[in-house]
């Protein structure tokens, strides 16, 4: 009772060629090292993708850096022009509005305004 009912399975055996040490340590030795050459120059690689990638968004930061700065002095002549500009000959009905907008050109850059 105590026995298994389930057939004994045969080993299976191994279906490798036996070759001689030498020949088969001096072929591992040659896959070892084309792998390896293989290896580095993927990781090589790699590292040259890394570096045009850091290359291409350093020059796209500078240009919105470049951007911004260009934005920023247009924006500035702009108010500049804005503020400078006469408003003695402005309607009377648009004369809160252009003062709003000159007050707030002067509040933006830290101008005392006395109107």
């Amino acid at each position: 009772m105590n026995e298994d009912p389930s057939p004994q399975r045969t080993q299976r055996r191994d279906k490798r060629q036996a070759t001689s040490s030498e020949g088969s340590s001096a072929e591992l030795a040659a896959q070892f090292k084309e792998y390896t050459a293989m290896k580095e120059a993927k990781h090589a690689m790699e590292l040259e993708v890394i570096e045009l990638r850091k290359k291409r968004e350093l020059e796209a930061r500078e240009l919105i850096s470049e951007q911004h700065e260009t934005m920023k002095n247009y924006n500035y002549d702009r108010d500049m022009k804005t503020l400078l500009k006469p408003h003695d000959d402005a309607p009377p009905n648009m004369l809160p509005f252009i003062l709003a907008r000159k007050r707030g050109i002067a509040n933006k850059y830290g101008w005392p305004c006395d109107f």
